[in-house]
This record gives C-alpha cells, sequence and structure tokens, in this order.
C-alpha cells in the first residue's frame, strides 16, 4: 500500500495513471494521512512538502514520533528542490522534483518499496 500526500487534484491524477497497477490511498492532508496511518501501515509514503495546513515537513516529524512509523520510506517529490537539506534525514529515501521527475523515475522508486 502507497499511502500519497499530495492536495494538488492534478498531481493525483499523474499518480494515478503512473501507478494504475498499485494500490494507493490519497489524502490531502498530512492530518488526514496520520489518522489513516492508525488503520494501515503504509510499504511507502510520497509526501509532497508544501501542502495546505501543515507542511510536509510537519508530517514527516508527526510520523516519526510514533515507533510503528518510524522506518517507514517516505519519498518526498515537490516542486522545491531539497536533495541537499534532506537527503537521508528522517527516513527519506529518495527526493524527486516535480519539475524534473519522469514516469520511469517515479516507477523505479516504487518498484523498490511496494
Amino acid at each position: 500500500m502507497i499511502f500519497v500526500i499530495e492536495d494538488d487534484r492534478g498531481w493525483e491524477s499523474y499518480y494515478r495513471r503512473i501507478l494504475k497497477d498499485k494500490e494507493l490511498r490519497f489524502y490531502r492532508d498530512g492530518i488526514a494521512a496520520i489518522a489513516g496511518m492508525d488503520e494501515q501501515i503504509p510499504d511507502l509514503v510520497i509526501l509532497d512538502v508544501l501542502l495546505t495546513g501543515p507542511t510536509g515537513f510537519a508530517v514527516l516529524n508527526e510520523m516519526r514520533s510514533y515507533p510503528e512509523l518510524m522506518n517507514v520510506p517516505v519519498a518526498i517529490v515537490s516542486s522545491v528542490n531539497l536533495k541537499d537539506e534532506i537527503a537521508g534525514k528522517y527516513g527519506v529515501v529518495a527526493t524527486l522534483d516535480k519539475g524534473e521527475m519522469t514516469p520511469a523515475d517515479l516507477l523505479e522508486l516504487v518498484g523498490r518499496y511496494a
């Protein structure tokens, strides 16, 4: 199961189209996503950092405060280039730039974890 935390409907459609063979659960805000993790722990979280409401960083910090979510792989997919700032921190397994990411990049990432 892949949790996608993304508040842009256009990107949601993109993920649905590219990852059509994967089990996806979408959340438009981090609060709902964290609540969803009470029901099921995801194999991978795809997280935008520029969310309406709590930022992706707040979501990531909240996730890491729960022992059962400490090791869930998180991929940051954002229009903000964050590779140098967070590479390897907080359990972030990848950072992808929305402006440069290809469908192949996304499929490779997902293939490693889900």
